[in-house]
Protein backbone atom coordinates (compact mmCIF):
# COMPACT_ATOMS: atom_id res chain seq x y z
CA UNK A 1 0.00 0.00 0.00
CA UNK A 2 2.84 2.39 1.23
CA UNK A 3 4.95 1.54 -2.37
CA UNK A 4 1.58 2.29 -4.22
CA UNK A 5 0.88 5.64 -2.35
CA UNK A 6 4.42 6.71 -2.88
CA UNK A 7 4.90 5.84 -6.53
CA UNK A 8 1.05 7.81 -6.75
CA UNK A 9 3.10 10.67 -5.29
CA UNK A 10 5.97 10.86 -7.37
CA UNK A 11 3.69 10.46 -10.87
CA UNK A 12 1.71 13.18 -9.33
CA UNK A 13 5.39 15.26 -8.94
CA UNK A 14 5.80 14.46 -12.49
CA UNK A 15 2.85 16.07 -13.99
CA UNK A 16 3.31 18.87 -11.63
CA UNK A 17 6.88 19.60 -12.78
CA UNK A 18 5.88 19.16 -16.72
CA UNK A 19 3.05 21.15 -16.08
CA UNK A 20 3.04 25.03 -17.27
CA UNK A 21 3.06 27.42 -14.89
CA UNK A 22 -0.51 29.53 -15.74
CA UNK A 23 -1.42 30.25 -11.72
CA UNK A 24 -2.51 33.85 -10.95
CA UNK A 25 -4.85 36.34 -12.35
CA UNK A 26 -5.46 37.13 -16.06
CA UNK A 27 -8.14 39.09 -18.03
CA UNK A 28 -9.21 38.58 -21.49
CA UNK A 29 -8.46 40.85 -23.75
CA UNK A 30 -11.60 41.28 -25.19
CA UNK A 31 -10.73 42.30 -28.57
CA UNK A 32 -8.58 39.96 -29.46
CA UNK A 33 -10.94 36.84 -28.30
CA UNK A 34 -13.85 35.33 -29.95
CA UNK A 35 -16.26 33.60 -27.86
CA UNK A 36 -19.06 31.48 -28.72
CA UNK A 37 -22.51 32.41 -27.84
CA UNK A 38 -25.46 34.13 -29.43
CA UNK A 39 -25.62 37.63 -31.23
CA UNK A 40 -25.24 40.45 -28.19
CA UNK A 41 -24.30 38.35 -25.63
CA UNK A 42 -20.48 40.01 -25.79
CA UNK A 43 -19.16 40.20 -22.14
CA UNK A 44 -17.66 43.77 -20.99
CA UNK A 45 -15.40 41.93 -18.72
CA UNK A 46 -13.62 38.49 -18.29
CA UNK A 47 -11.55 37.69 -15.26
CA UNK A 48 -9.82 34.36 -14.06
CA UNK A 49 -7.79 33.40 -11.07
CA UNK A 50 -5.80 30.02 -11.88
CA UNK A 51 -4.66 28.35 -8.53
CA UNK A 52 -2.83 24.84 -7.70
CA UNK A 53 -4.10 23.25 -4.44
CA UNK A 54 -4.14 20.14 -2.88
CA UNK A 55 -7.01 17.91 -2.15
CA UNK A 56 -8.22 14.41 -1.41
CA UNK A 57 -8.74 12.53 -4.36
CA UNK A 58 -9.98 9.28 -3.22
CA UNK A 59 -11.99 9.67 -0.21
CA UNK A 60 -11.49 5.54 0.66
CA UNK A 61 -8.08 5.34 0.11
CA UNK A 62 -7.24 8.96 1.69
CA UNK A 63 -4.85 9.63 -1.14
CA UNK A 64 -4.23 13.20 -2.23
CA UNK A 65 -3.32 15.17 -5.20
CA UNK A 66 -2.94 18.47 -6.38
CA UNK A 67 -5.33 20.21 -8.09
CA UNK A 68 -5.88 22.67 -10.84
CA UNK A 69 -8.46 25.77 -9.68
CA UNK A 70 -9.56 27.86 -12.16
CA UNK A 71 -12.58 30.44 -10.94
CA UNK A 72 -13.73 32.64 -14.39
CA UNK A 73 -15.90 35.49 -13.76
CA UNK A 74 -17.64 37.01 -16.80
CA UNK A 75 -19.70 40.03 -16.83
CA UNK A 76 -22.21 41.12 -19.43
CA UNK A 77 -25.90 42.26 -19.81
CA UNK A 78 -27.48 40.09 -17.41
CA UNK A 79 -24.84 40.86 -14.75
CA UNK A 80 -21.78 38.45 -13.39
CA UNK A 81 -21.47 34.60 -13.52
CA UNK A 82 -19.18 32.79 -11.90
CA UNK A 83 -17.80 29.18 -12.49
CA UNK A 84 -15.10 26.83 -11.19
CA UNK A 85 -13.62 24.24 -13.03
CA UNK A 86 -11.31 21.85 -10.53
CA UNK A 87 -9.41 19.11 -12.14
CA UNK A 88 -6.76 17.01 -10.53
CA UNK A 89 -3.38 16.68 -11.76
CA UNK A 90 -2.23 13.18 -11.10
CA UNK A 91 -3.05 11.68 -14.79
CA UNK A 92 -6.36 10.32 -13.33
CA UNK A 93 -10.11 10.89 -13.97
CA UNK A 94 -12.25 11.97 -11.72
CA UNK A 95 -15.94 12.96 -11.55
CA UNK A 96 -16.55 16.27 -10.02
CA UNK A 97 -19.60 18.83 -10.60
CA UNK A 98 -18.84 21.32 -13.24
CA UNK A 99 -21.75 23.96 -14.42
CA UNK A 100 -23.83 22.49 -11.54
CA UNK A 101 -23.62 18.83 -13.71
CA UNK A 102 -21.69 15.39 -12.94
CA UNK A 103 -18.58 15.76 -14.95
CA UNK A 104 -15.49 13.05 -15.34
CA UNK A 105 -12.45 15.38 -16.08
CA UNK A 106 -9.14 14.57 -16.86
CA UNK A 107 -5.77 17.04 -17.35
CA UNK A 108 -2.60 16.82 -18.93
CA UNK A 109 0.11 18.37 -20.80
CA UNK A 110 2.82 18.77 -22.73
CA UNK A 111 5.44 21.58 -23.62
CA UNK A 112 3.75 24.73 -23.26
CA UNK A 113 0.69 23.10 -23.66
CA UNK A 114 -2.23 22.72 -20.48
CA UNK A 115 -4.81 20.38 -21.41
CA UNK A 116 -8.71 19.55 -20.01
CA UNK A 117 -10.95 17.23 -21.32
CA UNK A 118 -14.60 16.73 -20.16
CA UNK A 119 -17.46 14.71 -20.31
CA UNK A 120 -20.72 14.76 -18.88
CA UNK A 121 -22.55 11.93 -17.20
CA UNK A 122 -25.44 10.39 -18.74
CA UNK A 123 -25.22 13.09 -21.93
CA UNK A 124 -23.56 12.81 -25.18
CA UNK A 125 -21.73 16.28 -23.87
CA UNK A 126 -18.05 16.93 -24.15
CA UNK A 127 -15.83 19.51 -24.13
CA UNK A 128 -12.15 20.02 -24.24
CA UNK A 129 -9.89 23.13 -23.08
CA UNK A 130 -6.24 24.16 -23.96
CA UNK A 131 -4.07 26.35 -22.36
CA UNK A 132 -1.12 27.88 -24.14
CA UNK A 133 1.54 29.69 -22.42
CA UNK A 134 3.71 32.51 -24.48
CA UNK A 135 7.40 32.25 -24.09
CA UNK A 136 7.37 35.38 -21.24
CA UNK A 137 4.41 34.19 -19.44
CA UNK A 138 2.43 37.14 -19.84
CA UNK A 139 -0.19 36.27 -22.45
CA UNK A 140 -2.48 32.92 -21.75
CA UNK A 141 -4.30 31.41 -25.31
CA UNK A 142 -7.37 29.68 -23.99
CA UNK A 143 -9.26 27.58 -27.12
CA UNK A 144 -12.42 25.92 -26.05
CA UNK A 145 -14.26 22.97 -27.97
CA UNK A 146 -17.62 21.81 -26.60
CA UNK A 147 -19.80 19.26 -28.29
CA UNK A 148 -23.61 19.56 -27.04
CA UNK A 149 -25.23 16.88 -27.97
CA UNK A 150 -23.60 17.19 -31.37
CA UNK A 151 -23.51 20.62 -31.89
CA UNK A 152 -20.39 22.62 -31.57
CA UNK A 153 -19.22 25.68 -29.93
CA UNK A 154 -15.60 27.21 -30.36
CA UNK A 155 -14.07 30.08 -28.57
CA UNK A 156 -10.62 31.48 -28.33
CA UNK A 157 -9.67 34.02 -25.51
CA UNK A 158 -6.90 35.69 -25.06
CA UNK A 159 -5.78 36.22 -21.72
CA UNK A 160 -3.41 39.06 -19.89
CA UNK A 161 -1.83 38.75 -16.65
CA UNK A 162 -2.47 40.92 -14.29
CA UNK A 163 -1.49 41.62 -10.42
CA UNK A 164 -3.05 40.03 -7.88
CA UNK A 165 -5.42 43.03 -6.97
CA UNK A 166 -7.13 43.16 -10.01
CA UNK A 167 -8.64 39.74 -8.93
CA UNK A 168 -10.61 42.22 -6.60
CA UNK A 169 -14.53 42.20 -8.59
CA UNK A 170 -14.52 38.21 -8.84
CA UNK A 171 -13.08 37.66 -4.72
CA UNK A 172 -15.48 40.31 -3.98
CA UNK A 173 -19.28 38.71 -2.18
CA UNK A 174 -21.68 37.74 -4.79
CA UNK A 175 -25.11 39.07 -5.35
CA UNK A 176 -27.73 36.13 -3.86
CA UNK A 177 -30.28 34.77 -5.84
CA UNK A 178 -32.60 36.26 -4.14
CA UNK A 179 -31.70 39.52 -5.12
CA UNK A 180 -30.86 38.82 -8.82
CA UNK A 181 -33.73 37.40 -10.11
CA UNK A 182 -37.52 37.83 -9.15
CA UNK A 183 -39.91 35.82 -7.65
CA UNK A 184 -37.31 33.00 -5.86
CA UNK A 185 -38.83 31.57 -2.62
CA UNK A 186 -37.64 28.08 -1.57
CA UNK A 187 -34.35 28.43 0.24
CA UNK A 188 -32.02 28.47 -2.52
CA UNK A 189 -32.53 32.27 -2.71
CA UNK A 190 -30.10 32.46 -0.09
CA UNK A 191 -27.51 31.08 -2.55
CA UNK A 192 -25.08 33.23 -4.74
CA UNK A 193 -26.83 33.88 -8.10
CA UNK A 194 -23.72 31.30 -9.97
CA UNK A 195 -24.63 28.72 -7.12
CA UNK A 196 -28.63 29.03 -8.30
CA UNK A 197 -27.50 28.53 -11.70
CA UNK A 198 -26.00 25.59 -11.34
CA UNK A 199 -28.45 24.03 -9.19
CA UNK A 200 -31.20 24.92 -12.24
CA UNK A 201 -28.70 23.27 -14.48
CA UNK A 202 -28.62 20.00 -12.14
CA UNK A 203 -32.03 19.89 -11.71
CA UNK A 204 -32.77 19.88 -15.73
CA UNK A 205 -29.83 17.20 -15.97
CA UNK A 206 -31.21 14.85 -13.06
CA UNK A 207 -34.96 14.57 -14.52
CA UNK A 208 -33.25 14.45 -18.54
CA UNK A 209 -35.46 17.72 -19.23
CA UNK A 210 -34.26 21.69 -20.61
CA UNK A 211 -35.14 24.65 -18.57
CA UNK A 212 -38.69 24.52 -20.12
CA UNK A 213 -39.79 21.79 -18.69
CA UNK A 214 -40.66 24.25 -15.43
CA UNK A 215 -39.98 27.51 -16.97
CA UNK A 216 -41.93 29.61 -19.14
CA UNK A 217 -40.01 30.81 -22.08
CA UNK A 218 -38.43 34.14 -21.61
CA UNK A 219 -40.70 34.67 -18.57
CA UNK A 220 -38.93 32.37 -15.59
CA UNK A 221 -40.47 34.04 -13.14
CA UNK A 222 -43.99 33.21 -14.15
CA UNK A 223 -45.51 30.00 -11.74
CA UNK A 224 -47.84 29.44 -14.70
CA UNK A 225 -46.54 25.39 -15.47
CA UNK A 226 -47.49 22.89 -12.60
CA UNK A 227 -43.91 21.24 -13.23
CA UNK A 228 -42.53 24.47 -11.24
CA UNK A 229 -44.94 24.56 -8.45
CA UNK A 230 -43.96 20.84 -8.10
CA UNK A 231 -40.49 21.59 -8.54
CA UNK A 232 -40.68 24.38 -5.19
CA UNK A 233 -42.29 21.40 -2.94
CA UNK A 234 -39.59 18.82 -3.92
CA UNK A 235 -36.74 21.27 -3.17
CA UNK A 236 -38.24 21.81 0.57
CA UNK A 237 -38.91 17.91 0.53
CA UNK A 238 -34.88 17.07 -0.36
CA UNK A 239 -33.68 20.30 2.03
CA UNK A 240 -36.04 18.90 4.32
CA UNK A 241 -34.75 14.98 4.28
CA UNK A 242 -30.80 16.44 4.90
CA UNK A 243 -31.90 18.77 7.03
CA UNK A 244 -33.33 15.99 9.49
CA UNK A 245 -31.48 12.90 8.60
CA UNK A 246 -28.42 14.06 7.34
CA UNK A 247 -26.98 16.94 9.39
CA UNK A 248 -27.75 19.20 6.49
CA UNK A 249 -25.21 17.57 4.47
CA UNK A 250 -26.50 16.87 0.40
CA UNK A 251 -26.93 13.59 0.69
CA UNK A 252 -30.46 12.94 -1.06
CA UNK A 253 -30.49 14.96 -4.53
CA UNK A 254 -33.06 15.16 -7.64
CA UNK A 255 -30.84 12.39 -9.30
CA UNK A 256 -31.58 10.18 -6.35
CA UNK A 257 -34.79 8.86 -6.90
CA UNK A 258 -34.84 10.47 -10.75
CA UNK A 259 -32.05 9.20 -12.18
CA UNK A 260 -32.52 11.02 -15.29
CA UNK A 261 -36.22 10.06 -15.98
CA UNK A 262 -39.00 12.89 -15.65
CA UNK A 263 -40.17 10.91 -13.23
CA UNK A 264 -38.91 8.39 -10.82
CA UNK A 265 -38.38 4.72 -11.72
CA UNK A 266 -40.87 1.92 -10.17
CA UNK A 267 -38.38 -0.47 -12.06
CA UNK A 268 -35.04 -1.37 -13.87
CA UNK A 269 -35.78 -0.06 -17.51
CA UNK A 270 -35.76 -3.27 -20.36
CA UNK A 271 -33.69 -2.63 -23.52
CA UNK A 272 -37.08 -1.36 -25.21
CA UNK A 273 -37.55 1.16 -22.88
CA UNK A 274 -34.11 2.43 -22.06
CA UNK A 275 -33.64 3.02 -25.93
CA UNK A 276 -36.80 4.68 -26.08
CA UNK A 277 -35.61 7.03 -22.81
CA UNK A 278 -32.36 7.87 -24.09
CA UNK A 279 -34.40 8.78 -27.84
CA UNK A 280 -36.87 11.25 -25.96
CA UNK A 281 -33.90 12.54 -23.84
CA UNK A 282 -31.91 13.35 -26.60
CA UNK A 283 -34.30 15.11 -28.74
CA UNK A 284 -35.59 16.83 -25.58
CA UNK A 285 -31.67 18.33 -25.69
CA UNK A 286 -31.86 19.43 -29.15
CA UNK A 287 -34.59 21.93 -28.28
Amino acid sequence: MLKLVALGAISAALIIAQTPDIRGVWKADLEKSKLAGPPGSTPTNYLAIIEHKTAVFDAHTKEQAPQFVETTGIWGQHGEERTVLTVFLNGKAKVLPYMGVPTRLIASSEGNVFTVSGETAGRPNTFKRTYELSSDGQTLTLHSVANNNGKLAESTIVLLKQPDEAAAPLRAPEETAGKRFKNVKTPMKDLTASEFIESMRYFAWSLGKNCEFCHVRFKMDLDDKKEKQTARKMIEMVASIDAEHFKNHPAVRCFTCHEGHEHPLTHPLFPDEAAAAAAKTAQTAQH
